[in-house]
């Protein structure tokens, strides 16, 4: 028998919700601020209502029913266009709203770019906080879709993301070669002395590594690797044996330049990596999320001039004013 909507507790959907991104009660109940015993009332509830069991218990968690997955995504939506409808009505104000940004990004960013976005966020939005996590192999629907992440940083021809998801250009960065200070190298490296030493492969996501090899491969030569690494950290101090080069984003080149005894040298020709932003439909009229892109774009506009790929319009110029 089919339940009437205006016969059910809509709050049930909120427990339900937690439940299946959780699969326990207790976590459910944390982060619904609510006791066990309220959430375990509300599944009680919710079988009743639907005549399901919704979950049953496994060995490490409770696995839904098949009538819990087919109401997962139905659910999830409507709480998610809700979520959007009251805080548009709301309306943001960056001044005085206390809310989190969370974004995936691949490690050049975060090395490059989150330390200035911060405190950006801090002057602009003293309340607000940021949550950063890497850019992993998936097409980020879900999460976003979830609400689990407001936006995703991510590369132009990477081809990773769903289609679903509204994209838009944020800046270009080329690829460049750092060598040991004192090195005899050129200063615009072709392939023939890019592969002339070893080299260090960073990230654990590897795009423009793979840029670098199909760039070497159309001139038919190949790098040796000497050291894979998942991030940037250890670079420095593998770069002071003098044994290696290593590619990076240029916005990384420069700020190890600036710290550490290396040289940086342009590559002819060059390898441009562009950077997106990309968010689910869902909240394609979020006020904060069109904030957000916004202090996104001029932070790209501010460090890379011609190379930020977003529009006055996107940035806010009109709207904001740097200075204040």
């Amino acid at each position: 028998m089919e339940l009437p909507l205006s016969r059910l507790d809509l709050n049930l959907l909120t427990v339900f919700d937690m439940l299946m991104q959780e699969r326990n009660v207790t976590r459910a109940a944390e982060r619904l601020h609510l006791s066990q015993s309220t959430v375990s009332h509300a599944l009680g509830r919710l079988r009743t209502a639907l005549d399901d069991p919704l979950f049953v218990m496994s060995r490490r968690e409770m696995m839904p029913t098949e009538r819990a997955k087919a109401l997962a995504g139905p659910v999830r939506q409507a709480l998610a266009m809700l979520e959007q409808g009251l805080r548009q009505a709301k309306g943001f104000d960056p001044a005085s709203a206390r809310r989190i940004f969370r974004i995936a990004t691949p490690g050049s960013v975060e090395h490059g770019l989150v330390p200035a976005l911060v405190e950006r966020l801090h002057r602009h939005a003293p309340h607000c906080r940021l949550e950063v996590c890497e850019l992993a192999d998936s097409d980020y629907e879900r999460e976003l879709e979830k609400g689990e992440l407001d936006l995703v940083i991510g590369f132009a021809d990477a081809n990773h993301l769903s289609p679903r998801l509204w994209r838009e250009p944020w800046f270009n960065n080329p690829l460049v070669c750092l060598s040991p200070l004192g090195s005899e190298l050129p200063d615009v490296l072709g392939p023939d002395e890019l592969v002339s030493r070893p080299h260090i492969h960073t990230s654990s996501w590897g795009h423009s590594q793979a840029m670098v090899d199909l760039w070497l491969a159309r001139f038919g030569v190949a790098r040796e690797l000497g050291v894979r690494l998942p991030s940037f950290m250890a670079v420095p101090p593998l770069m002071a044996t003098g044994r290696y080069l290593v590619v990076v984003p240029e916005m990384i080149g420069r700020h190890f330049c600036r710290y550490y005894p290396l040289r940086l040298h342009q590559l002819d020709p060059d390898i441009p990596i562009v950077y997106l932003m990309a968010g689910h439909p869902l909240t394609a009229h979020d006020e904060a999320i069109g904030w957000f892109k916004g202090l996104l774009h001029r932070l790209a506009f501010e460090r890379y001039g011609a190379d930020a790929l977003g529009s006055p319009a996107q940035r806010g110029a009109d709207q904001f004013n740097p200075a204040k």
